[in-house]
């Protein structure tokens, strides 16, 4: 099957086949295909009437719930760009990006969780001058557009299809980067129809899949691996707001899930649910993971509670997500000393620091050229150029070699990011937040090893005056989302520095080490 050039082409054939077949579940809310398009087109008209035209780029602050999915599907509707922002960023990181993508229109919930974002929103609305439609917490279809019928649905998504550029960025992925400024990478319509169909296809083999989407919806592991192969399959999306291993076990009970899936650190706090033993796991085919390594002892519970195969992943955000995965399996010694196999889709290569490919077995960066790239960095034509070899391939800063069995093995990354609960964190960015305190001279931060977050930030500060961990952590909370807020704090005499003053962050790494 041909990868379609769209996911709203993706989505047409399940639109005009199956109207009444159930795409969407929140809580007690259940809508179907021709209910989710008759909402989204209902939401592309009030996009038109607030003035958002063709390649405009619209920001979007929603957890995994319908109004996340509508506003992306009316964003594409009306030929407009979509733009996750992670609802845990405060009001800086908020500004950041919105200033950087010059959004034209903000859509956002009022209050998420126990989190109240009314004052953030209006100081946007003075500060930024910009356009905002808000949602409420309490999710009800009357509190929003009223839907347009099914047969003007489905002209509208017709006319929509026909003038929609496949070249053209459906989202715009914020990745901070290694200066601690964010940078949007752009990711085409037909690059993430690709992934998600080839994800679909090779590794998730399964017709139309029930699974349960928890992650963050401006990252690339939900856009891809979750919503976007739910598009191409028909496959029903279970939203949660927030991962709960409570919940999840649950869900997989109640909704026959087909597919389990998450970051490491998610897997390990469902194995250690005081109900997952007694959960019925049949449903669960597939089981998979990406964003780092998981525990033996977490692979082998799931592995003696289900029949699933497992599989997990490697890639990142520019490379529209994975491009190493495993061949689904329950081989244990495949799935914890390998990240998998290249995925044949895609050319990938070990190269040296030459861009030259390095035989097998050999350590080097690990390079992929894609049949559908990323148009690079919003704004950012250095950056941009900067991420390619001058024969097209993706740098990945990450090191690896391949073994003679054709599987990958994960040697580290080369940049100083460290994944911290699958999220990528950018030392030099809270770096930054933590220089402005007027009584923190330097700080240096690096990625530590956590059993439970996979890493997690270990600060090294210098003082001007007495500052006490805890202090410090708050001083972090107001500035940066909790996933960045390091774990562990180093107050530090003299911060130690190579003959050219850099910080030497080797010196740092031994002493983390020690304790």
């Amino acid at each position: 099957m041909k990868p379609p050039q769209s996911l709203l082409h993706a989505l047409q054939p399940f639109l005009a086949g199956e109207p009444d077949k159930e795409a969407l579940v929140f809580g007690a809310h259940r809508l179907t295909f021709a209910d989710m398009a008759g909402l989204a087109v209902a939401q592309a008209d009030v996009l038109r009437d607030h003035g958002v035209k063709r390649g405009d780029r619209v920001a979007a602050i929603f957890p995994p719930r319908p109004e996340a999915i509508l506003s992306m599907l009316a964003c594409w509707l009306v030929g407009a760009t979509w733009i996750g922002i992670n609802p845990r960023y405060q009001r800086r990181e908020q500004a950041q990006i919105l200033i950087d993508a010059d959004v034209t229109l903000l859509m956002s919930m009022t209050r998420i969780g126990n989190r109240d974002l009314s004052e953030d929103l209006a100081g946007h609305e003075a500060e930024l001058g910009l356009d905002i439609i808000r949602f409420q917490q309490e999710f009800t279809i009357e509190g929003l557009p009223a839907p347009v019928p099914r047969d003007t649905a489905m002209a509208r998504w017709h006319v929509a299809l026909e003038q929609l550029d496949p070249e053209q960025p459906a989202v715009v992925i914020y990745t901070s980067g290694s200066t601690g400024k964010p940078k949007g990478a752009l990711i085409t319509h037909v690059g993430l129809a690709f992934r998600s169909h080839t994800l679909h296809t090779d590794r998730f083999d399964l017709p139309a899949p029930t699974q349960l989407i928890d992650l963050p919806v401006n990252h690339i592991g939900a856009l891809a691996s979750g919503i976007g192969v739910a598009m191409v399959s028909g496959g029903k999306m279970i939203l949660s707001e927030q991962f709960d291993p409570g919940v999840t076990l649950r869900t997989v009970e109640q909704e026959n899930l087909a597919i389990l899936s998450g970051v490491p650190a998610m897997l390990a706090r469902l194995v250690d649910h005081p109900d997952f033993g007694s959960t019925d796991l049949s449903s669960v085919k597939a089981i998979s993971w990406g964003a780092g390594p998981i525990p033996e002892a977490v692979l082998k519970r799931l592995m003696s509670a289900s029949d699933a195969v497992f599989s997990q992943q490697y890639g990142m955000t520019e490379s529209n997500g994975p491009i190493v995965f495993t061949p689904p399996t329950r081989d244990v010694d495949i799935l914890l000393q390998t990240t998998g196999k290249p995925d044949p889709r895609l050319e990938l290569r070990i190269a040296d620091e030459a861009d030259v490919p390095v035989p097998i077995g050999t350590e080097g960066e690990v390079q992929v050229r894609h049949p559908h790239p990323f148009a690079g960095y919003l704004g950012n034509p250095e950056a941009s150029a900067a991420a390619f070899t001058a024969d097209g391939f993706l740098h990945t800063g990450d090191r690896a070699k391949i073994r003679d069995d054709g599987y990958l093995v994960f040697c580290g990354r080369s940049k100083e990011m460290y994944k911290s609960g699958g999220f990528n964190v950018y030392p030099r960015e809270i770096e930054i937040a933590l220089e402005a305190h007027p009584d923190i001279r330097a700080a240096a931060v690096l990625g530590v090893d956590d059993p439970q977050w996979g890493q997690v930030g270990h600060a090294f500060v210098e003082l001007a005056a007495e500052l006490t961990a805890d202090e410090i952590k708050g001083w972090c909370r107001g500035r940066l989302a909790d996933f960045k807020v390091p774990k562990r704090i180093s107050v530090i005499d003299t911060m130690p520095r190579t003959p050219v003053d850099k910080v030497d962050r080797m010196r740092l790494a031994e002493i983390a080490a020690q304790g």
